[in-house]
């Protein structure tokens, strides 16, 4: 089991070389794995002049950034896939929105798996992209790769948040070619509620079990978080055992709640601590 078709978003060439380097980690050796860059052209926000006009310099202006920055990242691209065997090209596509995440939908449609950088404030060509149309609205995993940390040699250990809910458990079976090679495999429950099984002596068990018969070397944890919020107990399991991926659900709960009481997704995606594969 691989990912075979991998697309490798990318929107600045700040962030070019991490994302480059997250999609060939992830790649298998089969001469049958393929990575698709791709830049994506936002639509223009452009605003009217005094007389009621719209400024065509500013479509002129915004056309040309895109046209300088697509060809930098594609020669980049090129450069860096080129020191190695594995089957690639390059695509220039355009957004129908002003945010460039939107307009990889398409593309995803025909791949396994999408990795995009984390929005770097200090980057101005991410920092203002909303991330949240690859999760919530390309129907693929997105491996996240933070602005902050060093790309892992290898992804050997790995922890799997889970909660009983939907989410954490199309992440953990969208992530399994990656469990799959790594030495150890966590998944661990915060303030889990008690099972009402009386064959499930570990909540999680279940879903260890079922990764477990796929050839996964898992183990399930339960953590009791002491009033701690949930990310907080992640972050530092994450931390002491030195996890090279983070596996998530993304929003199990609304957007609007998260935006309001705060969650687990929208501060992972603010800070994160190692390469995180969220789904939905």
């Amino acid at each position: 089991m691989a990912f075979r078709t991998i697309i490798a978003f990318i929107r600045s060439e700040r962030e070019a070389k991490k994302v480059i380097g997250a999609a060939r980690l992830i790649a298998s050796s089969s001469e049958r794995t393929h990575i698709i860059g791709l830049y994506t052209i936002p639509s223009p926000i452009v605003y009217a002049d005094p007389t009621g006009f719209a400024d065509t310099t500013l479509f002129e202006a915004h056309e040309q950034r895109h046209k300088e920055n697509s060809e930098a990242i594609s020669a980049l691209f090129g450069a860096e896939m080129s020191t190695g065997t594995i089957s690639h090209e390059f695509r220039i596509v355009r957004s129908e929105s002003s945010s460039p995440s939107a307009g990889v939908t398409q593309s995803a449609l025909r791949a396994d798996i999408i990795i995009a950088g984390q929005p770097d404030p200090d980057d101005p060509d991410s920092v203002n992209d909303v991330t949240d149309p690859l999760v919530m609205e390309s129907g693929r995993p997105v491996l996240f790769v933070p602005y902050k940390t060093k790309l892992p040699e290898k992804i050997d250990r790995v922890v799997v948040a889970f909660n009983g809910k939907r989410e954490a458990s199309r992440a953990a079976f969208d992530s399994l070619p990656l469990l799959l090679k790594a030495e150890s495999v966590d998944i661990v429950w915060v303030d889990p509620k008690k099972s009402n099984d009386p064959n499930v002596d570990i909540p999680g068990t279940p879903l260890s079990d079922a990764l477990r018969r796929h050839g996964v070397n898992v183990h399930p944890h339960t953590i009791n978080s002491n009033s701690e919020s949930a990310d907080k107990v992640l972050r530092r399991w994450i931390a002491e055992n030195n996890a090279s991926l983070f596996v998530m659900g993304a929003y199990s709960q609304s957007r609007l709640k998260e935006w309001v009481f705060g969650g687990v997704t929208s501060s992972i995606m603010a800070d994160m601590p190692c390469l995180t594969l969220m789904s939905r």
